[in-house]
């Protein structure tokens, strides 16, 4: 099970930037890095012997890639290492990093749709990133990350699961899926209202899905007593 930093949606502070992470030995896999997550990673001193860093990032709206500038300086200056930031739109990406004055040498892109790293203390993972639909604005992706100890779907920030997606969670194919859901619903919103996401799930599945970036229309409380579980905030 993914460990979070944040659940909130951006405007939900009190809950924090939405972000997770896995950890094991000296490797460490980060998903999104809004503006709350490098504050949050030293506070719980994750980066602790951390040597090989990977990122994945769903898409470049602040609450999602506001602290990444600041992650990747601390990896190159103190901890002496570069992390691997997987996105699969390398224009985009590389040009943000550009603005905010991150150069080439300080990380490794890779923008592969398909991708992934034999890692000595994770294995062999998978990652594939699914276009998401979002916002008209910017490009937005989930991602299915597959290892050892099993598979999961991370929709980044969707206001939809694909009948792709859906059909091969029904089958199986990954155990666990982490979705933004908020309590606003309303004709064009950007995100997944408990509502809809009640329409798409039917109730056998429900026990598989963690919902994540909560808004503050929303209570943990009405999320349980659909049959959907809501992810929690690591304290260390």
């Amino acid at each position: 099970m993914l460990k979070f930093i944040g659940i909130g949606s951006a405007f939900n502070t009190k809950w924090g930037n939405t972000s997770a992470f896995i950890k094991k030995n000296n490797g460490l896999f980060l998903f999104d890095c809004g503006g709350t997550v490098f504050h949050r990673l030293q506070e719980l001193s994750i980066f602790d012997g951390v040597k090989n860093l990977y990122i994945v990032i769903t898409h470049t709206h602040p609450d999602h890639v506001g602290s990444l500038g600041e992650v990747i300086f601390y990896c190159y200056y103190i901890l002496g290492c570069k992390p691997t930031v997987f996105f699969p739109n390398r224009e985009l990406i590389e040009n943000f990093f550009a603005c905010i004055g991150v150069s080439k040498d300080m990380y490794v892109l890779d923008s592969r749709e398909k991708s992934g790293v034999i890692d000595k203390d994770f294995g062999d993972v998978s990652i594939e990133f699914l276009s998401v639909t979002h916002v008209e604005t910017i490009p937005a992706y989930g991602f299915i990350m597959k290892q050892k100890t099993g598979a999961f779907y991370y929709s980044g920030d969707a206001n939809n699961i694909s009948q792709e997606v859906l059909t091969r969670f029904r089958n199986g194919e990954f155990d666990q899926v982490y979705q933004d859901t908020c309590g606003l619903d309303y004709e064009g919103n950007s995100h997944m209202s408990l509502r809809k996401l009640e329409e798409i799930i039917s109730i056998e599945f429900r026990d598989k899905v963690n919902c994540m970036h909560l808004d503050n229309h929303i209570h943990p409380k009405e999320v349980i007593d659909k049959g959907f579980n809501v992810v929690e905030i690591f304290r260390g």
